[in-house]
């Protein structure tokens, strides 16, 4: 009766068959995934099943799995089990593997950028073919997204990360890179001007012009021209930014002015008196004669001054 129970309580516990060699899935290893693994405990045989090994070789790579040292990781994570090891001294691991087209990761950067350039005449063109990316394979099909977040995109060479992730990992993120191309309608200067002279509107044409740097997008506008002095000689056909001019002050605190007030495509002219100075573009307070009411309003002219109301 004794020897009988002794047996009944030396019967427990799980057995892992070791294979020489094996293939993994995903970025890590479970024993489930590369052996065989036997008891009479469910619970246990499940818990086993599900234990990792570490990490998964990567696409191209192997890694070896020693049966003694196997054990002893497990004996560590689950130290209420006890667990033996047969079959293969050591097995072989490699990777199964996906692919993710290099022209799916250039689409994906493409679309982010597109998105980045809405409102802008401009064009962005990849610079490279990329390769196709070799991933290791997983029961969740892979997962691109771009952290791309930008409120302007200059001219020239940019890099558009794409991560790839795989569950809930990130496995790589690709650079992708494009030479981006920007147009403006500039206002340009229709003939040279030497330093000092008085700008106007008519001194200028507004032409398509490709812009060569950031600064470029800086360019004044036609309507913020007025009002200034060019602090250099310019040569035809250059456009002027704001360290080109020297602003004038174009309205002065007591004067009357004229306001123009917009509040969803209806206009309202009232007269007012600024209570500070203004060069074109710069915001002055004013208050209006027929109200009393005090406004911050932008410069736009000699004694001119707009005010918006959202």
């Amino acid at each position: 009766m004794i020897t009988t129970t002794l047996l009944l309580l030396c019967a427990g516990g799980v057995s892992i068959v070791l294979p020489s060699a094996a293939t993994s899935s995903g970025m890590e290893i479970s024993v489930d995934e590369i052996a065989q693994v036997e008891g009479e405990d469910a619970d246990e045989v499940e818990r086993v099943r599900a234990a990792s090994l570490g990490y998964a070789p990567a696409p191209g790579y192997h890694r070896y799995l020693r049966a003694d040292l196997l054990k002893a990781s497990l004996r560590q994570s689950l130290p209420d089990i006890e667990i033996t090891v047969k079959g293969a001294p050591r097995c072989l691991v490699t990777s199964a593997t996906t692919t993710v087209p290099g022209v799916r990761l250039t689409a994906e950067a493409s679309q982010a950028l597109r998105a980045a350039l809405t409102g802008m005449d401009a064009e962005a063109r990849p610079l490279m073919d990329l390769p196709d990316l070799v991933l290791p394979a997983s029961d969740a099909e892979p997962q691109l997204r771009t952290s791309f977040r930008v409120d302007r995109v200059f001219p020239g060479k940019i890099q558009v990360p794409v991560e790839v992730w795989i569950g809930e990992r990130i496995y790589r993120t690709v650079q992708v890179r494009f030479e981006v191309t920007v147009w403006k309608r500039q206002a340009v200067l229709k003939q040279a001007i030497p330093a000092g002279t008085e700008l106007s509107p008519g001194m200028f044409k507004v032409v398509r012009t490709k812009v060569k740097s950031g600064s470029g997008l800086q360019a004044l506008e036609l309507h913020e021209i007025p009002g200034s002095v060019a602090n250099r000689a310019m040569a035809a056909g250059a456009s002027l930014g704001e360290r080109d001019v020297k602003r004038m002050t174009l309205v002065r605190r007591g004067d009357l002015v004229q306001v123009a007030v917009k509040n969803r495509g209806v206009t309202v002219k009232d007269v007012g008196q600024a209570q500070s100075n203004g060069r074109m573009g710069e915001r002055v307070r004013v208050q209006l004669r027929s109200s009393g009411v005090e406004l911050l309003a932008v410069v736009r002219g000699p004694k001119l001054l707009e005010v918006k109301i959202k």
